[in-house]
């Protein structure tokens, strides 16, 4: 049978029984009324008696049988909640609360509870109140129920010893409201039935009693100080100084922007691929932007946290908690921005806007200015190496580097002029034909001006089919057809052609040069070389001569010559051994004079011989002459249908140092080749920075040329009209013969379209060819060759941690406002502040201190949808009881009253006496105190 312990008192036996409900609120407790309805009706009527309070000697109880035991049956009475007795509880309890604080805050425990009698005790006066010590009146009440010492003797004091009884099932009446004396309003009949037919509503009357409990059972187990020893400081530490770290490097390798070479291409051997690159720049990014958040949030949290704890601060109000908020879900500015115009105006809410745009655009930032992209770098100067192996237009190299599977086992002798042939005829052709497409153009509109030979088309070739090489008009001051007519009196046609040295592709794509190629950098790659080279240059000038001006020249004109007859009517012809007939070349034979030696450069004052022509070509046919000893030129000799007189052309080919050879190649577009000439600011040009001695020496024409010009008329029956074959190549240049000294600004004219024709011999002379004027080597053909270097400017595309487009650069100052205040929470981590606290932003902090604080009216109204503008501004900070070793929050302009008053409770408080939290009570209380009185900056 359970045993109910009671103490009593001898000397007052008579005295009516008294107890203590098992909580220390200071009214009685409404379970304590019950209905007499509610007592078994076999319970005995007869009752054991209990020592009063004010004669209790201490003496330890004896122990009874619970069948023992009899109550009284009580009468039903009106609670002590009603609106009499709550309003003199009410006035009681302020009496007490408004005592002077060296009575101490503890709760009220003066109370007189009589088992009958319903009429509330009579108050005593203000000096006749008992004030008890709070630790010691918990230990008398709870040695002997809750710290199990059976058999002791209260205390030797003053105060009264308190028992426990049992709880009783409570009664509740439609008119009594236990807490009314809280100020709690009223329900209505029918709120309250609709309340309890909801279990998981909470009545009026619990949920004031879970109000009032005092904080008893909720006493810190930890310092709210995290010492710098702890994993959560060398984990936040840790997370700072990588933060700043990376932070810092990013910030500076978007201002120097360096570039990878082949470490980021697609390179074979140990390279990284420029998507593995940029795969690790963003996911670098990211934990930089992740660390960043965190450390931040951190650091707000840690200054605010103090700033809450400082007793002199000014308190942290809800709209500075939301900062955090902002940081990890930038969302929240609009969604919750209640508190954003009373936070963002102070200095951490400025800071604060600013890491939450950091935040929001980092990896963007990051992506757009530290990722590696393709871009150009800067002009630079060096110096490149091309293979050389011959002269340049040196005839037997063309024919040898000339690609067919046909060798000389199988043809000794015409293996490669025959591959010579085919290349020449198919690349002339190609290119004569692209300049007549771009005339074509000009011809139908008839809106061209291109009077000017420097603004008239050029002439393009195809240099292993994805290099484009655009030629260049040159000494164009000899031109203009006017001016040689006013000179000379005849229509005079001179052009030159200057194509870029083909040899600067060989050499930029060569890997002793060590450049990167779009191949490198995964096909779309770009670079572009402004070289200090010569370049290849051939001569067209065509005169129209009368037939009898022309006939010194030609065979059949000769006196007795031998000639037959063709199958045009009265056209004579040579025979076919007639170039027997002229004479050979001596020191004083120049064959004879003409009108045109002057122009031509014939003749002894020259030192040159004319030309010698078996016949005269008939209308729209061509014939040539490459037989002339010692001469460095071609001749061809044709005739036009629309007028009179015949058109003798001379071509020659020499080196020019007045060029640079401008280079770009791209993966995506392919290459270009451009002849740059004649600039007085071109510092590239071979004339300006080569710094050769042979750059300032006369160009001489080639002879190798002659010979290599030969093979190309061949390739293409120029000669066609000794046998009047009306070739279609010759139709379409004899078409194009001037009429009038003036170039016609709707079409090309012959020495132009012949300059074209030819430009191919141009490129097959120059590949492997020297990159200086003048040859300076032994053998005219070197095998495997030697490396010839020349200046050259370059650019070139590298992956780059840059931006790529001007207006990125907005995205500088994210990058430089993350590492500065990645440098200042680093700073205030690690020296500004010893160790850190607990962070009561957090939201789990937060919400154990707030279910822990007393209610507060200036968040009344808010515990539905939540605070609003003018609750978001309320300061609070962080209050701590020594005595119960407990946090709470509380209003800042909050004081000692209101706080105590705030701290009433119905809890036990037995885990207080433990001895076990005796030492963190006190280190807790000097931790706080320490905290509470230090300065606040932020």
């Amino acid at each position: 049978m359970e045993e109910v312990r009671w103490r009593s008192d001898g000397h007052s036996l008579g005295e009516e029984p008294f107890s203590l409900p098992s909580t220390f609120s200071p009214w009685r407790s409404h379970e304590q009324f019950i209905d007499e309805d509610d007592i078994s009706s076999s319970r005995p009527s007869t009752q054991m008696s209990l020592p009063s309070p004010e004669t209790s000697s201490g003496r330890p109880p004896s122990y009874i049988a619970e069948d023992q035991v009899t109550r009284p049956p009580l009468p039903r009475r009106e609670s002590p909640f009603s609106h009499a007795n709550r309003t003199r509880a009410q006035q009681h309890d302020e009496e007490l609360v408004l005592r002077p604080d060296d009575h101490g805050m503890q709760p009220k425990t003066e109370v007189v509870i009589s088992a009958g009698d319903s009429t509330p005790p009579p108050e005593r006066p203000r000096g006749a109140i008992r004030r008890t010590k709070f630790k010691e009146m918990l230990s008398r009440s709870l040695s002997s129920t809750l710290l199990g010492k059976s058999g002791s003797s209260s205390p030797s004091t003053n105060y009264n010893t308190i028992e426990e009884e049992p709880p009783i099932a409570p009664t509740y009446h439609a008119d009594n409201f236990p807490m009314d004396s809280l100020g709690q309003p009223h329900m209505m009949e029918g709120e309250r039935s609709r309340s309890s037919d909801d279990d998981s509503d909470i009545d009026i009357d619990e949920l004031a009693a879970r109000y009032e409990r005092p904080p008893l059972d909720c006493h810190s187990r930890r310092d709210v100080y995290i010492k710098r020893r702890s994993w959560t400081f060398i984990i936040l530490a840790a997370l700072s100084v990588y933060s700043t770290l990376l932070s810092g490097l990013w910030l500076v390798v978007s201002i120097y922007q360096p570039r990878y070479g082949r470490g980021v291409s697609s390179s074979d051997g140990w390279k990284m691929a420029p998507s593995t690159a940029t795969l690790l720049c963003t996911l670098i990014a990211k934990t930089i932007e992740m660390s960043f958040v965190t450390v931040f949030v951190a650091f707000l949290g840690q200054v605010l946290s103090r700033r809450a704890f400082v007793r002199k601060a000014k308190g942290v109000t809800l709209a500075e908690m939301t900062m955090r908020n902002w940081v990890i879900q930038p969302g929240s500015l609009l969604t919750y921005w209640e508190g954003i115009p009373y936070a963002a105006p102070t200095v951490l809410g400025v800071v604060s806007l600013i890491a939450t745009l950091c935040t929001m655009f980092y990896t963007t930032a990051s992506d757009a200015m530290v990722s590696p992209k393709l871009k150009f770098g800067g002009w630079e100067s060096r110096s490149l190496d091309g293979l050389v192996k011959a002269s340049y237009a040196n005839p037997f190299y063309a024919q040898k580097a000339c690609s067919t599977p046909i060798d000389q086992k199988l043809d000794k002798d015409n293996a490669a002029p025959s591959c010579l042939d085919v290349q020449y005829s198919g690349q002339s052709y190609h290119n004569l034909l692209t300049f007549m497409g771009e005339w074509q153009t000009i011809h139908e509109n008839q809106t061209s001006k291109a009077e000017s030979l420097g603004t008239r088309p050029v002439g393009k070739h195809n240099l292993f089919d994805n290099t484009t090489m655009v030629s260049t008009w040159i000494e164009t001051e000899f031109g203009n057809p006017q001016s040689s007519f006013a000179v000379h009196g005849r229509i005079v046609n001179n052009v030159t052609l200057a194509m870029p040295h083909p040899g600067v592709y060989s050499a930029a794509t060569d890997p002793h040069n060590d450049i990167l190629q779009p191949d490198d950098l995964a096909g779309v790659g770009e670079y572009s070389i402004r070289a200090s080279v010569v370049s290849p240059a051939v001569n067209v000038m065509c005169v129209n001569l009368g037939r009898d001006e022309l006939s010194p020249l030609i065979y059949t004109r000769w006196p007795n010559a031998r000639t037959e007859f063709t199958d045009v009517p009265g056209q004579r012809i040579g025979v076919d051994d007639w170039f027997d007939d002229v004479p050979h070349p001596s020191d004083d034979e120049w064959l004879n004079r003409t009108a045109v030696d002057d122009i031509f450069r014939w003749g002894p004052e020259y030192h040159r011989r004319p030309p010698v022509f078996q016949l005269y070509p008939i209308d729209y046919n061509m014939i040539t002459n490459t037989s002339v000893a010692e001469s460095d030129s071609i001749y061809i000799l044709a005739k036009s249908g629309t007028i009179d007189d015949y058109t003798l052309c001379q071509l020659k080919s020499w080196v020019t140092p007045k060029c640079s050879t401008e280079f770009d190649l791209s993966g995506i577009s392919g290459g270009y080749m451009r002849a740059h000439c004649e600039d007085p600011n071109d510092t590239n040009s071979y004339i300006s920075s080569s710094g050769n001695d042979d750059a300032t020496s006369p160009p001489s024409p080639s002879v190798d040329w002659r010979n290599l010009a030969d093979q190309w008329r061949l390739s293409m029956d120029l000669n066609g009209g000794v046998q009047n074959n009306n070739a279609s190549n010759a139709r379409i240049i004899t078409n194009l013969i001037l009429r009038s000294p003036s170039l016609d600004p709707s079409l090309p004219s012959m020495a132009e379209a012949l300059a074209v024709l030819a430009s191919s011999t141009l490129v097959a002379g120059s590949l492997s060819s020297t990159y200086r004027a003048v040859w300076e080597y032994a053998s005219m053909d070197m095998d495997p060759g030697v490396y010839e270097s020349f200046k050259a400017s370059m650019r070139t595309q590298q992956y780059t941690s840059s931006h790529v487009m001007a207006w990125q650069a907005i995205f500088y100052p994210v990058l430089g406002f993350v590492f500065v205040i990645n440098v200042v929470c680093l700073l205030y981590l690690l020296f500004f502040r010893p160790g850190l606290v607990s962070d009561y932003t957090e939201p789990q902090n937060l919400f154990a201190v707030a279910v822990n604080s007393p209610p507060s009216v200036a968040l009344a109204g808010s515990c539905g949808h939540g605070p609003d503008s003018a609750q978001m501004v309320v300061p609070w900070r962080v209050g701590y009881s020594a005595a119960a070793n407990h946090y709470f929050f509380e209003e800042a302009g909050e004081g000692p009253r209101g706080r105590a008053a705030a701290r009433r409770s119905t809890a036990s408080g037995a885990d207080l006496l433990s001895p076990n939290h005796a030492r963190f009570r006190v280190k807790n209380y000097d931790n706080y105190k320490r905290l509470s009185s230090s300065r606040s900056w932020l």
